[in-house]
């Protein structure tokens, strides 16, 4: 294989010079000095063949070098792939059974000792079983002894107990005897039609009195009852005269005590309602905080003063009336707190 390219450019060349003219003799004739110059330009091509031969020999048998390069390169590490996976598979497996068979030996010898203790126990157990079977057995005797004796004395007693108790309730015994004999007597003879209507007219005779007894009760009721409406009646009209009917847009009032503290690091207020008011509405005390937050009061009179000064003295008269130091403090803390 062969490379040709042509390559053309054109060349300048420049020249100078000088040159002697001779012009025939005449008047004037003579020799002159003629100075010139300037460049001359030329076209010159120039064809270049370069054969790639050799060239492309040498890469060709490079490229066959580099390509068994490759090969190799990839067989080796394809092989030593191979060789890390079998290693570590060889490793992880070593491990492994190294691994299990520690585990397996430990719990061999876990198992083992724990048999030895699990039949111990089982022995103990054994043991210990027997011995309570026979001490049940020996309470089962003892108890069924201790209950035949005591059985026997109850017996004997409740025996000499029913002996002596006919021997002193004899008379007794002796009238009950005579009076079921008279009953007897009695229900066998022609008086048993003078029984059976006695029990007629006693009969009839209590329930007129037990009629009379329920009309007494119920007459009783009624009056409790007239009573009991008479009063409604009258509560309901007194009532009625005192209450005055609204248009629903009245005012109530409750009273409310409202706390505002001041600190360099938070302002904590607080809303206290009597619970009867607020029990129905637990969202009363945080809306009348919220109210009261921003609500102007007005200025307290001096005749307001006074009457709450002489309110909180007759109120610390009757709660703090004891001379010890703490009733001194609370009642100068609050007479400061008062004055301010």
């Amino acid at each position: 294989m062969s490379y040709n390219r042509r390559f053309t450019r054109r060349v300048a060349v420049p020249y100078s010079g000088s040159m002697t003219v001779n012009y025939p003799a005449s008047e004037h004739g003579g020799s002159k000095t003629v100075y010139y110059d300037g460049t001359a330009y030329e076209d010159v091509e120039v064809d270049i063949h370069v054969d790639t031969s050799p060239f492309d020999a040498s890469v060709a048998n490079c490229n066959d070098h580099v390509n068994g390069l490759t090969a190799s390169v990839g067989a080796m590490n394809t092989a030593q792939c191979i060789a890390i996976t079998e290693n570590a598979e060889k490793v992880s497996k070593s491990i492994i059974d190294g691994f299990f068979h520690t585990v397996r030996t430990d719990l061999s010898t876990q198992k083992a000792e724990l048999e030895q203790v699990i039949e111990a126990r089982l022995l103990l157990l054994r043991q210990q079983a027997a011995s309570l079977k026979e001490k049940q057995q020996t309470m089962a005797d003892d108890y069924a002894r201790t209950t035949a004796r005591y059985q026997k004395i109850f017996s004997d007693l409740n025996n000499e107990l029913s002996v002596r108790i006919h021997e002193i309730d004899q008379p007794v015994f002796n009238l009950v005897k005579e009076v079921d004999t008279q009953s007897d007597r009695m229900l066998h003879t022609d008086m048993v039609q003078t029984a059976v209507t006695m029990s007629k007219e006693s009969s009839i005779l209590q329930a007129q009195i037990s009629a009379a007894t329920i009309k007494n009760h119920a007459l009783e009721a009624m009056g409790m009852a007239r009573s009991f409406l008479t009063s409604k009646a009258i509560s309901e009209r007194t009532i009625r005269d005192t209450t005055i009917e609204g248009s629903g847009e009245e005012r109530y009032l409750i009273p409310v005590c409202f706390m505002r503290t001041e600190s360099d690091k938070n302002i904590d207020q607080k809303c206290l309602v009597p619970e009867y008011y607020s029990k129905n509405d637990d969202n009363l005390q945080n809306r009348l905080c919220d109210t009261l937050e921003d609500y102007e009061f007005p200025v307290q009179t001096d005749s307001e003063t006074e009457q709450l000064q002489s309110y909180v003295q007759t109120e610390m008269a009757n709660k703090i009336a004891g001379d010890d130091i703490h009733s001194v403090r609370v009642r100068d803390m609050i007479n400061k707190m008062l004055n301010k």
